[in-house]
């Protein structure tokens, strides 16, 4: 993606800024930090790690946050249901998969290098890859402009769809468009530091309340009406349906739904250090085995379709 006059005048101070404040939440509490893994890394630039030595298999090494289903989770067998095999995760117990982990051991495999996954909190889960102890991160991540001020992205391997959830015995469970809840004075609640919470903006006479570090918190909140709506994707939402009762997924009609804000975008993309040259060699990778946003309805939904089928309940 093109860098702009912006880009490079700001990288700096944005940098420091949006570390500490800007990406915190958007998963469940791993318990295991990328921070404290990066205390025993090497301390190298992002990329580096995947030279190896003469003779030795290239590492793609990716930091997830394995908990963060259908996108990722972690797993006590390597085994999976459709005969594929979890990744062992490097700095702690359990397997990892999901349509991140497959996605990137497809990536890894067009590449011919061994695969790596680091485990990490969401809060932390940056350091991980600005101290060298991963290449990139695979968590769910949007692209945005601000974003992109300190960071590299490759194009989409997910495209999300916004949407609202709601009790199912509450009158906004009638709700069809996003001018029916004018004078409703609904409460909103979504996930901290994510790129949903200029969403709750959106709702007519809504109530912004408190937010949440994942997303089974949010909708948590929604059962024991703590907040009348949590606004979230379409593909977590139905993850957290699967297994919470009482909840109810609202359908909108496209011409009275949610906007992307200018220069933010719903799509999920593989984020690197500034200036990292890996970012090249796994676009070329995803570009050989189309992993393309042409092919959002032939290969993205498929997938994640399986993913959904396959998540723990635990995730």
């Amino acid at each position: 993606m093109k860098k702009t006059l912006r880009k490079k005048m700001a990288a700096g101070f944005v940098a420091a800024m949006m570390m500490t404040t800007m990406f915190a939440g958007c998963g469940k509490d791993s318990g295991s930090t990328a921070g404290a893994a990066g205390t025993e890394a090497q301390s190298t630039t992002a990329g580096a790690t995947t030279e190896g030595a003469a003779g030795e298999k290239k590492v793609l090494k990716v930091g997830i946050e394995c908990a963060y289903a259908p996108y990722n989770w972690t797993q006590e067998e390597e085994t999976v249901a459709n005969g594929d095999k979890a990744v062992k995760i490097k700095n702690a117990d359990g397997y990892a998969y999901g349509y991140d982990v497959k996605l990137a051991q497809m990536i890894a495999d067009e590449l011919g290098w061994e695969l790596e996954i680091y485990k990490s909190d969401w809060s932390a889960i940056f350091m991980g890859m600005q101290d060298g102890t991963y290449d990139c991160i695979m968590s769910g991540f949007c692209y945005s402009e601000e974003r992109d001020i300190s960071y590299d992205f490759t194009s989409p391997y997910y495209c999300r769809t916004i949407v609202a959830t709601v009790r199912e015995d509450s009158p906004l469970a009638s709700v069809t468009k996003l001018s029916d809840f004018e004078g409703k004075n609904p409460t909103i609640c979504t996930q901290l530091g994510t790129n949903y919470v200029p969403y709750k903006d959106e709702v007519p006479s809504g109530v912004a309340a408190t937010d949440y570090e994942t997303s089974a918190e949010c909708f948590m909140a929604v059962q024991n009406k703590s907040a009348d709506m949590v606004i979230l994707d379409v593909t977590t939402t139905k993850s957290a349906l699967a297994s919470m009762t009482g909840l109810k997924m609202l359908t909108l009609d496209p011409s009275d739904d949610f906007v992307a804000p200018e220069g933010s975008t719903n799509d999920c993309c593989i984020c690197f250090s500034e200036g990292s040259p890996l970012r090249d060699t796994v676009q070329g990778a995803m570009d050989r085995i189309g992993w393309t946003k042409d092919h959002r309805s032939d290969k993205f939904d498929p997938m994640m379709d399986e993913m959904l089928k396959l998540q723990p309940s635990s995730n």
